[in-house]
């Protein structure tokens, strides 16, 4: 059969002798007439497949095609392929073969491969290189099932698409030596019964080049398949120019890629300069962290709302949905595991102490990342230098909260002791730890401390810097920066403690990237309710929204932290403005210039 010519609904006579004679081709429309048999032929929709043969949708099968068809009768069962010869499918098929009643039929086109162990199925392969035009024509299959009471004297097939195409439309600015890859499944078989196609649970997922159709739109069949593989992670779409490559997550309502079905995702692609491509649709972790990123809220178990206590390292959610009231709220959780690389530290159940002292929580977690990634040139110091102070050591150790032990951070401690429980800063509070500078800090009942490393660091020597500007500019260009190279992540935010709490000061260690490059989600641990969170140790999941701030004088938009979206779809109406962003440096180059033997 040629490319252009298919034929989408086949009636099969059952008898040795048949008189064909056809009316014109524009009124869609074959008429064959004997004393018992009427044959009708109309098309399908979908282009450049095995569908149709023009803009209209007009088709016919060619000379030599040949379909495969499932006969179940009371008498017999059979399968049996038809061939297209002088306008008509040979060998005729008997009626009083298979059936004295009613009886099925059931095709494939084109013919398959036998499946070794179930006789009514048959191999599908799809074409991994859609982009060549006979691979896509190639990868349609077709199927049709009727069903032929006693009194029918005539049987139609109409052919349906069997398997999924998902169309891809481009805006904007499309570089030259743009490539496309679509992930999929690649192999699975199809019930010559049904015409149902199911895949292996263990199969691996390849990319897919699809066709171009035109400059600005591309096509490609895949397997009917789930769609959760396809809303994190890599992705479905893979976009490729100047040897980098942005994703595509799927982000639609659709739980399935269905048979016979078309999913059309238009993308807007901006120039690199707008968008960019380290970022688009990536997930990153502050530097030295191994805990997994969220897998999706299909991947991860729903917990009841009362549980606390889980294991260590789990990303859960809590289902409120099945409280006898229920309610829409989603929330989202990764538990600490020893040696994860993040830190939580937390004020005390009751506040004891500590309640305002937030920014001293943060920088104790801004600190053990930093003394946990620097560890190696510490060990250098200590052996080169000793111990900084004689009246006390360096508070180093960090364990999980418990209600036993709910001062789990000596350096948390360190701060309590050497602060009052009054509000303050956390950039200040990293390098005075580090190099003793006590600027925009509170008292602090140590005048004589110059830091644990003052050997190497000098009070000029900044460890942490900060920034007020949240603009969506500017909160995005400290991220990357972030991640480029080395950083950790402080932050606070308006009122996230409560009604006229003012800025809270909380640490992120990981984000979510949108599309174009932009924070769309953060992984942040909350040194408050450290008695009510789970294990004592977590990090949350919240959403990243830019729009004007509620500040008159500040102009353009700014980032907002928002819970996430409602279990019914709708977006949270509570939102934080983000009041500050701290990024602290590990110093590599002071250390190295320090202990150059250090690798």
């Amino acid at each position: 059969m040629t490319k252009t010519k298919l034929q989408t609904v086949l009636t099969v006579f059952l008898s040795s002798a048949l008189l064909f004679v056809s009316c014109k081709q524009s009124d869609e429309e074959f008429l064959v007439y004997d004393a018992d048999f009427l044959l009708t032929c109309v098309q399908l929709s979908w282009k450049d497949t095995r569908a149709v043969t023009n803009d209209n949708g007009q088709g016919s099968f060619s000379s030599g095609d040949r379909i495969e068809v499932l006969i179940t009768g009371d008498k017999k069962t059979e399968t049996i392929q038809l061939e297209y010869m002088d306008n008509r499918w040979t060998p005729a098929l008997k009626r009083s073969d298979y059936a004295s009643g009613g009886f099925t039929l059931s095709a494939l086109y084109p013919v398959l491969t036998q499946n070794v162990d179930y006789p009514y199925c048959r191999e599908v392969s799809i074409p991994v290189g859609q982009d060549d035009i006979d691979n896509y024509a190639a990868a349609d299959i077709l199927f049709a099932k009727t069903t032929v009471d006693a009194a029918n004297t005539s049987a139609t097939l109409q052919f349906n698409h069997a398997l999924h195409r998902i169309n891809i439309n481009l805006k904007g600015s499309i570089p030259d030596d743009l490539m496309i890859e679509v992930k999929s499944l690649a192999g699975g078989k199809i019930s010559l019964e049904d015409g149902t196609v199911t895949t292996e649970a263990s199969q691996d997922y390849v990319w897919m080049k699809p066709y171009k159709k035109s400059e600005d739109s591309y096509s490609i069949i895949v397997l009917p398949q789930e769609t959760k593989e396809f809303c994190s992670g890599e992705g479905l779409i893979r976009l490729t120019s100047g040897g980098k490559s942005a994703s595509y997550v799927f982000n639609a309502n659709e739980e399935r890629f269905n048979a016979g079905m078309q999913t059309t995702i238009n993308l807007t692609l901006k120039a690199e300069g707008d968008v960019d491509l380290d970022f688009s649709n990536q997930t990153y972790w502050v530097y030295g962290i191994t805990s997994p990123v969220f897998p999706g809220k299909d991947n991860i178990p729903s917990k009841e709302s009362w549980v606390k206590e889980m294991e260590d390292g789990l990303w859960f959610r809590y289902s409120f949905e099945d409280m006898s009231t229920p309610i829409f709220l989603e929330q989202q959780f990764l538990t600490w595991k020893e040696d994860c690389g993040w830190f939580d530290c937390n004020k005390t159940f009751e506040y004891n102490g500590d309640g305002n002292m937030c920014w001293a929580a943060a920088a104790s977690n801004l600190i053990h990342w930093w003394m946990a990634q620097n560890k190696k040139y510490i060990e250098a110091y200590d052996k080169e230098y000793g111990p900084e102070y004689k009246d006390f050591q360096r508070p180093e150790k960090y364990s999980k909260m418990t209600k036993e032990n709910q001062q789990h951070s000596e350096v948390f401690n360190f701060f309590k002791s050497s602060f009052d429980n009054r509000g303050s800063w956390d950039t200040g509070g990293v390098n005075w730890f580090v190099n003793g500078n006590r600027k925009n800090l509170i008292y602090c009942h140590k005048p004589d401390f110059n830091g644990f490393f003052s050997k190497v660091f000098s009070k000029e020597d900044a460890i942490a810097k900060g920034t007020t500007d949240t603009s969506k500019e500017n909160f995005n260009l400290w991220f990357k920066d972030a991640f480029r190279h080395h950083q950790a992540i402080g932050f606070s935010v308006y009122d996230f403690a409560g009604l006229n709490t003012k800025s809270h000061s909380m640490v992120i260690w990981g984000a979510e990237f949108d599309a174009e490059g932009n924070v769309a989600y953060v992984y942040f641990c909350d040194n408050n309710y450290g008695g009510s969170e789970p294990n004592h140790a977590s990090l949350g999941r919240y959403k990243v929204i830019y729009d004007k701030s509620n500040v008159p004088e500040l102009k353009g938009d700014y980032a907002y932290l928002t819970p996430l979206d409602n279990t019914d779809g709708t977006p949270s109406t509570v939102r934080y403005r983000f009041t500050s962003l701290t990024l602290v440096d590990l110093r590599t180059d002071l250390w190295q210039k320090a202990f150059p033997e250090i690798k």
